[in-house]
This record gives structure tokens, C-alpha cells and sequence, in this order.
């Protein structure tokens, strides 16, 4: 029996020369740092302050229009006006768990390669740091892909649920809800004005009016004093820029002279790009689109399989405000020691460990953070066809 050193499990000797938290610290921050320099989280930027409870409060703030001064006469004071907004609710900052094993199979590959070129030779190093970096790569990576997912459930339903689906070997049953007031959804039920009377939209509503219902959405946010745009999946724009009456809109938009009875075939051939320009400048706002894919592993029958699926919902349009919507609230994570780097400001947590049981170096990364809007009373929904 073979007794090797810790060294043997240590990949981040073989990568940067030596096992600590500088070294990992600085590979993280040199390497890593200009992939993931910002978030894919329109609207939501991380809170400047983390904070030590796990317990969070949403607080709602307004947007838009400035008050008028008080009259009052010449001796009375003003009555103060509310500039911090009130709480809609508080709640528990769910954590986020990632591991990664180096495991023995994986080492003695990597001795095999050391025996044939020499342990200090630059393609041995080489590959080292490369399996370092797609380590790494994975475990940030994946909690990148959980906020942005947050994001874009929290603003294309409302809320964001934990589910068996998309945590399926985590707690589940949990949503965290925007608070978005109810008369703010609109649901097209008449047979008729729905955009598509199918799921497979393919058959549209005699009486459907898309230009006339997003045109209303933006008139009802103007009331408000608020300036936005519409956001909603990749995959639903293309849906709505074939729907016949768009069609024949972004034809006379285009061809305002033209004949009726080709204009909207000639728009048909339009740049996407241009198409949505175009409608946007029928509509009074303009449209983001979101293509977003996220990812679970999950067993089934014995065999490991991946499923994928879009993180912003189908099937809704969602108006919201330009510019900040509100933020991404971080509970600080606490390291007990040992080889530890973080990323995100701090937020996120790396940790290294070798475990004499299992054979290998353990990766684990946390990270509690949780995307808390700030202004759900300015979030509009219509659900056209409402399938």
C-alpha cells in the first residue's frame, strides 16, 4: 500500500504552485474575474451592503413623478412626505450550494501524464490550469445561472417557486413572491381578442388587436409617470412578429404608400431587428427579449439526465420601468478557515478541502443571495392568448 502526501489530491499545487488562499484568490480574480465581470441581470445590481441576518425585507419604493409642495399657511410646518417606502414583506435569503470532486481517477490521470513528461513540464502545468479552470468555471458559473434565472422568473411571473422541477435534490415548495398588485395582470379571455385561440398558435382570434392591447399597457404606465419597456422570451417575439395584424402594422409602417394587398408580405421579409424597432415605434416602447436557458441534473430510471428550459416564461408580455427594478439582497458568508477564495464582491464563497475518505479535493462553493424587486407596483402583465 501506497501512503502519498496531500499533495497527491491537490490540484491547485499542480496548477499555481502551491496550496493557499492567495494563490486561488489571485486565479480567481485574474482569470475568472473578466468572464464573469457583470451579471446577467438587467434591473437587479447586487445590494452595496451584505448583511449578517438571513432575514430580508421587500421594500417598496416609487418611482416617476415628484409630489407637489404643500400649501399651507404663512405659521404651519409641512407635513412630511414618505421618501423611504414601505415594507410588503420579509423572508428567509435562500443559499445556494455547488461541489466539485477531484477525484482519484482524475489524479492518476494526471500522474500518468507526469510520468511520461516530467511533473514540472509545461504541458502537465498546463493542463492543470486548465482543469482548475473549469472547476471553477463550473461552480460560479452555475450560481450565476441561478440568479439570472431568479431574475427572469421573478419578473416574467411574478414570483420565484422551488420546485421539484427546478431543485430537484434541494428544499422545495418555496416561492418568493413579488407582491405585484393583481389588477396590474391582464388576462385576454374572450375567445375572439385572444391573439391565438391555440396553443400551438396557429389559429388567431376574428377580433385579436396586439398593437391596440401593448398600446394600452404603455398609456396605463405613462399615467404613472413611468417611462419602461416591455420585456418577454426570445422564442414569443418571433410568435408575435408573424401574427397577422403585427404584420400588416409594420407594413404600412414600412410602406406607407404601398399597396395593401402586399405591404405586409413585403414587411414580413423586414430584418428581425428592424421589425422590432418598428413595433416598438408603433407601440410607444421598446421590446427586450430574453433567450435564456437554464439547466437541472436530475436521475431518472438510473441514468443521470440533464433538462433545460427557458428562464423567462412564454406566453406573458411584462411592462416594467427602465433602470433599476431592485436589487440583489446577500447574506455574507463566513469562512471557518483552510483554503477559502470568494467572488462576487465577497458574496460568493470557494472553499477547498481534501478528504482522506473519498480520495479527493473537494470544491464547494455557497452562495445566499436572493433578486428582490423594488418597485412591483409598476410591473404591468397581459397574458394574450392565455392557453
Amino acid at each position: 500500500m501506497n501512503t502519498y502526501p496531500i499533495s497527491f489530491y491537490d490540484l491547485l499545487s499542480r496548477a499555481l504552485g502551491g496550496n493557499d488562499a492567495v494563490r486561488l484568490q489571485g486565479f480567481l480574480d485574474d482569470v475568472l474575474a473578466e468572464k464573469y465581470n457583470s451579471l446577467d441581470t438587467p434591473g437587479f445590481r447586487f445590494a452595496d451592503e451584505m448583511q449578517l441576518d438571513f432575514t430580508y425585507e421587500q421594500v417598496q419604493k416609487e418611482l416617476g413623478i415628484n409630489v407637489m409642495a404643500q400649501y399651507t399657511d404663512p405659521d404651519s410646518p409641512p407635513i412630511p412626505t414618505g421618501t423611504e417606502g414601505f415594507s410588503l414583506s420579509t423572508g428567509k435569503v435562500p443559499r445556494m450550494k455547488m461541489v466539485e470532486y477531484w477525484n482519484e481517477d482524475k489524479y492518476r490521470k494526471m500522474l500518468i501524464a507526469e510520468q511520461r513528461f516530467g511533473s514540472g513540464s509545461d504541458r502537465v502545468v498546463d493542463a492543470a490550469v486548465k482543469a482548475l479552470f473549469n472547476t471553477t468555471d463550473k461552480l460560479i458559473g452555475a450560481h450565476t445561472n441561478s440568479l439570472t434565472y431568479q431574475r427572469h422568473q421573478i419578473v416574467s411571473t411574478g414570483k420565484f417557486t422551488l420546485t421539484p422541477d427546478n431543485n430537484p435534490y434541494g428544499i422545495a415548495g418555496l416561492t418568493f413572491a413579488s407582491h405585484v398588485p393583481s389588477e396590474n395582470s391582464q388576462i385576454i379571455t374572450t375567445a375572439n381578442k385572444k391573439w391565438w385561440t391555440n396553443k400551438s398558435k396557429t389559429t388567431e382570434g376574428s377580433a385579436a388587436d396586439p398593437i391596440d392591447d401593448l398600446q394600452k399597457m404603455v398609456k396605463k404606465a405613462r399615467k404613472k409617470g413611468v417611462r419602461g419597456h416591455f420585456e418577454l422570451n426570445d422564442a414569443y417575439m418571433d410568435a408575435i412578429l408573424g401574427h397577422s395584424k403585427v404584420t400588416s402594422a409594420l407594413g404600412i409602417y414600412f410602406f406607407p404608400m404601398g399597396d395593401a394587398a402586399v405591404i405586409g408580405s413585403a414587411a414580413a421579409i423586414r430584418p428581425r431587428t428592424e421589425k422590432i424597432s418598428a413595433l416598438a415605434a408603433i407601440v410607444g416602447a421598446n421590446f427586450k427579449t430574453f433567450d435564456h436557458q437554464s439547466a437541472v441534473e436530475k436521475f431518472d430510471n438510473g441514468s443521470l439526465k440533464r433538462e433545460t428550459f427557458d428562464a423567462f416564461e412564454s406566453d406573458v408580455i411584462v411592462f416594467v420601468p427602465d433602470g433599476n427594478l431592485g436589487e440583489i439582497v446577500t447574506v455574507e458568508p463566513i469562512s471557518m478557515g483552510g483554503t477559502a477564495a470568494s467572488f462576487y464582491g465577497g458574496r460568493l464563497l470557494l472553499t477547498v478541502d481534501v478528504d482522506y475518505t473519498k480520495k479527493c479535493q473537494t470544491y464547494l462553493t455557497e452562495m445566499t443571495s436572493l433578486v428582490v424587486p423594488t418597485v412591483p407596483q409598476y410591473f404591468w402583465y397581459l397574458y394574450p392568448n392565455n392557453n
